[in-house]
């Protein structure tokens, strides 16, 4: 019998023992063991930039910690090395180092040696996972000129994949450290990491295609603890950095820093403006009994807008953001000690045109997005994620929200939040766009710099030119008895494509079920379907609402009127449903201040959220129709300012059949009777 058995009253009882004990007598079981544990670890570690985010951790806490130790002379520095031709990452610092002792403990999992209130990090993780992730992790420590340590770990990766058991399980071997400003420094830590192997992530350091160290310094601020989260006043402690990026068939690039901050949008995307400063403005000039609506020139025509508040200042109802907040939620706030940055910027083009144009990297990899990041201990953390918004989907695109917890701590690795803590921040990003959206119309440009300018050039070239041709080419067919309508439509079925709604249309022009419009050019310009103005001569009486012609306007729009009432010409869009054209709207291809009128077959359902319906087909609305045959206006639904008129054609079609059927549906849809 074993010593640690004891037969008791028949019973097998057990002596007490250690769960965590080593069984030396059970190697194979505890070498198993190991590789879940240390399987498990790198689960939790799946994004491209978590190499990078662990190894600057690792830096910055260093740092910071000997700063606290208060030495005279002392300046914080960490230096990086990004070799794309050795496809090696090396991280210097002249922080507080490791002991000797530290030093053989620290690549164990689940060992650390931070406190976690006053560090990044604390669950002892990160270094299993440079050590087993990989296949060559270089570590160099020294607490001073004449004491510190080195070594090299290699083929982690290879034996924590080898389930034959062939690979020996690596040490630590004696090395010179490679990274050359270690030599120079009196204490820190230096660590370089090698790409090579199968099941590396990423495996090739080309993944990111940026070559030049401002390219890769924007990176790490946007993805890694290189870019600091401090909001709401707090400034970044001062800490140089310097990067080298080596290149196999270029001189190498280098660039210094002052401190580690995040990239926010509003620092390098232009011309923005805090909304703190515009509110307080436009409280003030109410103050002085001053004008409101008028914006100053600051405010206005701007590339994006952003602001910062506190989780006290959102619960003191202190701030624009205003979310519907239960009592768990509101503890959470205070408890997490919350931050929130908002950025809205007025068109995706903007995040294109940073990446694509300025940083020159891969295109469509955008390094600055829309999305809710969520951030802890002044890190960001994990990937932005689509902020979840219900309706309007395009301004989840046009805005970057950081929530930042202050005292929450991520899951294993880099994995992400407790569920409760990601749903909070997912409501404050909805309530934040929300805020946001008022501002929109008033404050942003509509135009998207230089390219859109050369685009706007060549619509109004595109207006000038086609109104000279139809001076100089006029198309008039007329005749006494040319025309003889049957009162019906050629067109015998319901419109399944646009071109049939294009058909359709054409025919209620020709036959004057919808009156006054002239087409000046149907061949499609860039993004646009068409051209057309609005002409009604006198006699007005055919543009006239009455029983027999229900499409009409009101008399009252002619008073005084004696000659043809004729409008700019504008932008004319075909399609077959409202939603394709608020897709185009979201993607940026297509301006809802160009439009002109939109005809199309069903109003869709995309269109709320961003905008407001107004049915002239609901007789408490007919007498605000301006020209005949419009079914439909749109209003933005952020400032309530007009958006284009639309025709839609098969509520047209349905108030022609059955007129007080179809006005008590429009009043459901859009009116009083509205659930919306």
């Amino acid at each position: 019998m074993a010593d640690r058995e004891i037969l008791l009253g028949g019973a097998l009882k057990l002596e007490p023992w250690d769960p965590l004990a080593l069984e030396s007598d059970e190697p194979d079981l505890v070498i198993a063991a190991q590789k879940r544990e240390i399987r498990n670890i790198l689960k939790s570690y799946t994004g491209y930039y978590d190499l990078f985010s662990e190894l600057l951790q690792n830096a910055l806490d260093a740092v910071e910690k000997r700063s606290g130790e208060h030495e005279p002379n002392y300046s914080p520095a960490i230096w990086i090395k990004i070799d794309l031709a050795d496809e090696s990452v090396s991280v210097t610092d002249n922080g507080c180092a490791m002991s000797t002792s530290q030093f053989k403990q620290f690549l164990k999992p689940n060992r650390s040696f931070k406190d976690g209130v006053n560090s990044r990090g604390n669950k002892g993780v990160g270094a299993t996972y440079l050590a087993y992730g990989f296949n060559y992790l270089e570590v160099g420590t020294k607490q001073n000129a004449q004491s510190w340590s080195s070594g090299v770990l290699t083929n982690g990766r290879c034996w924590l994949d080898d389930a034959a058991g062939i690979v020996s399980r690596p040490k630590v071997e004696p090395c010179e450290i490679s990274h050359e400003p270690f030599k120079s420094i009196d204490r820190g830590t230096s660590v370089t990491l090698s790409l090579n192997g199968e099941n590396v992530r990423p495996k090739s350091l080309q993944y990111f295609a940026a070559k030049t160290a401002e390219q890769w310094l924007c990176l790490l601020k946007a993805h890694t603890p290189l870019g600091g989260i401090y909001l709401c006043g707090e400034t970044p402690p001062k800490i140089d950095i310097y990067l080298e990026v080596s290149l196999p068939d270029a001189a190498p690039t280098s660039l210094n820093a002052a401190k580690a901050e995040y990239l926010y949008p509003h620092t390098v995307l232009g011309r923005t403006a805090s909304l703190k400063e515009f509110l307080a403005d436009q409280l003030t000039r109410a103050k002085k009994g001053q004008d409101v609506t008028k914006i100053p020139p600051k405010f206005t025509n701007l590339n994006g807008i952003w602001g910062d508040w506190s989780g006290t200042e959102i619960l003191a109802n202190e701030s624009p953001i205003k979310p519907l907040l239960d009592d768990h939620e509101k503890k959470l706030i205070a408890a997490l000690d919350l931050q929130i940055y908002v950025f809205m910027c007025y068109s995706t083009d903007l995040w294109d045109d940073y990446n694509d144009n300025r940083l020159k990297l891969r295109k469509r990899s955008r390094i600055l997005r829309g999305g809710l990041q969520q951030a802890t201990k002044n890190m960001p953390q994990g990937s932005p994620i689509t902020i979840p918004l219900t309706n309007n989907i395009y301004f989840q695109n046009l805005t970057h929200v950081i929530v930042h917890f202050r005292n929450a701590e991520p899951d294993l690795g880099r994995k992400g939040f407790q569920p409760e803590q990601t749903e909070l921040a997912e409501k404050l990003s909805v309530s934040a766009v929300t805020a946001f959206r008022r501002y929109y119309d008033s404050l942003l440009r509509r135009n998207t710099g230089a390219p859109a300018l050369m685009q706007a050039m060549k619509l109004e070239t595109w207006i000038d030119t086609q109104k000279e041709y139809a001076k100089t080419h006029p198309l008039i067919i007329k005749g006494i008895g040319l025309f003889a309508p049957e009162e019906e439509l050629p067109i015998r079925s319901l419109p399944l494509v646009e071109q049939d709604v294009v058909a359709l249309f054409n025919q209620m022009l020709s036959s004057g079920v919808i009156r006054g419009i002239q087409l000046l050019s149907s061949s499609q310009f860039n993004q646009y379907d068409g051209l057309y103005r609005i002409r009604m001569d006198p006699p007005f009486s055919k543009f006239v609402r009455d029983d027999k012609n229900p499409l009409g306007v009101d008399q009252d729009r002619f008073a005084g009127v004696s000659t043809a009432m004729v409008s700019p010409v504008r932008v004319l869009e075909y399609k077959y449903s409202l939603d394709a054209l608020i897709e185009d709207l979201g993607t940026g291809q297509k301006h809802a201040d160009e439009i002109g009128l939109l005809v199309c077959w069903n109003m869709g359902d995309k269109w709320k959220g961003q905008f407001d319906v107004i049915s002239y087909l609901d007789d408490e609305n007919v007498h605000h129709r301006e020209f005949h045959g419009v079914t439909h206006h749109l209003t933005h639904s952020a400032s309530g300012l007009p958006a284009f008129p639309v025709i839609a054609l098969r509520d047209l079609v349905s108030y022609l059949t059955d007129a007080e059927a179809e006005s008590k549906q429009q009043k459901k849809l859009y009116g009083s009777d509205s659930d919306l």
